[in-house]
């Protein structure tokens, strides 16, 4: 690894500097895999691809498409240059939310900005990652012989995409992902390119300034991943522990009188740990899949999702109230929630990141240090989902975690993140700030991931460092947003609002066997 990152700024650049320019047309209807045909004939915004290797360490071999999409400036005198953003997942599709852009970005940066989104590779629209319609994640194993036929499972299950997929299987990690970044900047014609990079997004946009300090003219990273932590134990408590703590948060407003909450004037807290115990004796059903026999891990997932986000706290109150009111089961019949076979999350995540479990016993240690950190959810839907469903893959862990290496050239950073960012905890923005020299990390005072779209001052200060460089003081600090309730505008359906709820969300990953039944008012940011 330490060869690649040492060779990776002399090669690639090299080579990607004499990329032919990408040959720019209307966008097709279906080239974005959600938006309306009509949007995509928007002339606005154009549709094309970059040639890059399969495989960089063979650059002379097979070839793949990369697609890319383009809103250019609508300001074209005062353009400063071309954003390439890319907003995790892993597994979410640029071009469809360059469409999209006017209701994820500010006007100001449509105007002074070329928007650049691609769809990385493994994702639709570039070489996809296709899986099996079954069941492709951990479990939660009582016994040695249960956790050996999961890993066993999960190889399987990897074995069966490799057939489906193809090369791109085993190629569709983050250096290779961000090699891809350079080469779209070559194709652009760009000197320096900005980039704006959310959650899973933020370890491409590490590595990339890594890699090519000096092809950065500046660098945003809004909810961050830390690919230093090595333990399983402390990025799984770290997690559960940040769940923990926004869960209270939660209660304390669902609970409120005045909250409009389905459950206010009452102990949320009583409510969730009976609610809990009766998921653990097989009392509840999910309502919104009737058949499937709610379980502990499935209720806490469901919270983890609630919880991650204030505009989605009053949903969370009336999924709450409605098992409350709910009578226990009558069928024994078991029943799952629909599965998906498009599926590069593992395929992507695994290798970026290696978490070595010994054996069951340690599998063990890790679920009671989980339960211990967290006394109320007692679970980490993603957390378990990223460490223990990496375990038994069929999947080459390429770009493992290790220390970070910013060199001299790599431009000063924003950093963004929430105190209570259920997805990526504060601490992991904590120590990515420390180790970018130069780097300013503004934190949110409040629950959420992606900030950008609620709160004015994190937008503020996130536009100004994009539009003029200018950071925001070390240490400083934008105020949470208080939840309005049931007219909370971030509740709408709007194509920015899906968006920031697709970053990471239990139910995108459907039919999870961890979910199976086991038996029956903001101030601005000093920027000066």
């Amino acid at each position: 690894m330490s060869v690649l990152l040492l060779l990776g700024p002399l090669a690639v650049p090299a080579r990607a500097s004499a990329a032919p320019p990408i040959s720019w047309r209307p966008c097709p209807a279906g080239q974005a895999e959600k938006a309306d045909s009509a949007d995509l004939a928007d002339p606005v915004v154009e549709c094309g691809s970059v040639r890059v290797p399969m495989d960089w360490d063979h650059p002379g071999g097979a070839m793949i498409e990369i697609a890319v999409a383009r809103r250019k400036a609508t300001d074209p005198s005062r353009r400063i240059g071309s954003l390439v953003f890319n907003l995790g997942g892993p597994g979410i599709a640029g071009v469809e939310a360059t469409v999209d852009a006017a209701d994820v970005f500010s006007a100001e940066l449509l105007e002074r900005f070329d928007l650049i989104g691609f769809d990385p590779r493994g994702v639709p629209g570039s070489p996809p990652v296709l899986c099996p319609a079954i069941p492709n994640q951990p479990d939660n194993p009582a016994t040695a012989e249960e956790y050996r036929q999961m890993l066993a499972r999960l190889n399987t299950y990897d074995k069966a995409c490799r057939r489906l997929s193809g090369p791109i299987f085993d190629h569709a990690d983050t250096m290779s992902v961000a090699r891809d970044v350079e080469a779209i900047r070559a194709a652009l014609g760009e000197r320096t390119i900005s980039l704006y990079m959310l959650s899973y997004g933020t370890l491409l946009g590490q590595l990339y300034a890594e890699l090519f300090p000096r092809r950065l003219r500046a660098l945003v990273l809004e909810g961050n991943l830390d690919h230093s932590l090595r333990r399983p134990q402390d990025f799984l408590t770290t997690r559960v522990r940040t769940s923990e703590r926004a869960f209270h948060l939660f209660a304390e407003w669902c609970g409120e009188p005045s909250s409009g909450c389905a459950l206010s004037g009452q102990d949320v807290v009583k409510v969730f740990d009976e609610l809990r115990a009766r998921a653990e004796r097989g009392e509840l059903r999910d309502p919104d899949f009737p058949d499937f026999v709610l379980t502990p891990e499935w209720l806490a997932g469901r919270a983890e999702f609630g919880m991650a986000d204030q505009s989605l706290w009053p949903g969370l109150g009336d999924y709450l109230a409605v098992l409350k009111g709910q009578a226990a089961p009558r069928a024994t019949r078991e029943g799952e929630p629909p599965r998906t076979n498009q599926d590069p999350y593992s395929a992507i995540f695994c290798a970026d990141f290696r978490w070595p479990i010994r054996d069951f016993r340690e599998l063990v240690r890790l679920r009671d240090a989980v339960r211990h950190a967290a006394p109320h959810l007692r679970w980490t839907f993603t957390g378990w989902r990223d460490v223990v469903g990496c375990q038994g893959r069929d999947i080459t862990t390429r770009y493992p975690q290790r220390p970070y290496r910013f060199r001299d050239g790599t431009p000063p950073a924003l950093l963004v993140n929430s105190r209570h960012d259920v997805a990526t905890p504060h601490e992991f923005a904590v120590t990515v700030s420390r180790r970018m020299p130069g780097s300013v990390l503004l934190t949110y005072e409040g629950v959420g991931h992606r900030t950008y779209d609620f709160s004015p001052c994190t937008r503020a200060a996130i536009d100004g460092y994009l539009l003029t460089l200018a950071l925001p003081r070390p240490g400083a600090t934008c105020p949470g947003v208080p939840v309005t309730g049931r007219a909370d505008r971030r509740t709408t359906s709007s194509p920015g609002a899906m968006i920031r709820r697709q970053v990471w969300h239990p139910a995108r990953m459907p039919g999870t066997d961890a979910m199976r039944p086991r038996g029956a008012g903001a101030e601005d940011v000093d920027a000066r």
